[in-house]
């Protein structure tokens, strides 16, 4: 199966898990012809932020990948291919023209077509099945009214329509990998959306049992928010690996959302990924390791799986209890979380 897009084959092309790559973004800016400070407020991070990655002490996070490659004119890394083609798709369908070379009937490539030939933009959307902004609480089935209830109506959308997407993307990589030897990682894939937001340090466990733990722990945890089997008391994420998820989910969600007609910046997003997993943002730690952490660091990849000693308990709420009853369309406030 072909999951390939040659929409910006023109463009220069890196990947984060390049061993040049501080080099490479150090060299791309000063080519073309900015400052840090103009380049970090194209890709939306920090001066120091922006500084860190041309110095080598830390990679651009998954979540900011598509912004900070976008800000290099550069092509989008690999694993977010899947994801920039259906923006692709849906943003040629919602203004009738693209903008580009390419209208709402001609063919290209998308990562979910089920035979050899390119299919039209409006067959691509077809195929996903993905349903307007407004229509996503009746159309997924992974709309929570928990979430609606505690986070509002957005992250709700947001959480369903990405949680649509990390079942289909994930499921995608276990098909290609049984296509493969026993003991083929992600990293091996000609397109993989898991392999670049998980840190590269473990690539070659990142194999079949392991991705398709991912896909169960996501399916677990939008059954758990879908039908609410979640007391006042009990945490959402009670594993590192299910903060992972969680922190992926929203993403996918968020970034596909403009292509549906709805605006998020990521610190909206990342801030509900804050509410269901805490402050101390354990998913951010994770992916944003660079060193080798000792074995018995609990963001070691051997203890993703281990319960937290510490879960974070969101302040839920849930229907038929006081916070629920005390008026209906409570929502919760979301505050922006700062890091360094």
């Amino acid at each position: 199966m072909s999951r390939t897009n040659n929409r910006d084959a023109d463009r220069p092309r890196h990947e984060p898990t390049d061993p040049d790559i501080a080099e490479a973004m150090r060299d791309r800016r000063i080519e073309l012809g900015l400052t840090v400070q103009e380049i970090a407020e194209r890709a939306g991070v920090s001066e120091q932020t922006w500084r860190n990655y041309e110095r080598g002490r830390t990679q651009a996070r998954g979540d900011k990948q598509l912004g900070v490659w976008e800000a290099l004119d550069w092509e989008p890394p690999r694993h977010w291919a899947p994801v920039t083609v259906l923006e692709n798709a849906l943003g040629i369908l919602a203004d009738g023209q693209g903008g580009g070379p390419q209208s709402a009937m001609s063919p290209f490539d998308y990562p979910w077509a089920d035979g050899s030939e390119p299919r039209s933009a409006e067959a691509a959307l077809e195929g996903l099945g993905l349903p307007d902004w407004d229509e996503i609480p009746d159309a997924l089935d992974s709309y929570s009214l928990l979430v609606e209830r505690t986070l509002g109506e957005d992250a709700a959308r947001c959480y369903a329509l990405g949680a649509h997407l990390y079942d289909r993307l994930l499921s995608e990589d276990l098909e290609a990998l049984t296509e493969m030897p026993r003991g083929t990682h992600v990293g091996e894939l000609d397109i993989s959306h898991i392999s670049g937001t998980l840190p590269a340090l473990w690539m070659t466990r990142y194999d079949y049992e392991f991705l398709f733990q991912l896909r169960g722990l996501g399916q677990v945890t939008t059954h758990r928010l879908v039908e609410e089997i979640v007391a006042p008391d009990e945490p959402l994420v009670r594993t590192l690996a299910e903060a992972v998820v969680v922190h992926d989910i929203f993403t996918l969600g968020g970034m596909t959302a403009s292509s549906l007609g709805k605006e998020f910046n990521d610190e909206e997003w990342e801030g509900w990924v804050n509410e269901l997993s805490g402050p101390h943002e354990p998913a951010h730690l994770l992916l944003s390791t660079i060193l080798v952490p000792p074995p018995d660091a609990a963001i070691h990849i051997d203890h993703w799986f281990d319960p937290l000693t510490d879960p974070f308990i969101p302040r839920w709420n849930i229907a038929g209890t006081a916070t629920a009853e005390e008026g209906t369309g409570a929502r919760a406030t979301v505050t922006r979380l700062h890091r360094d």
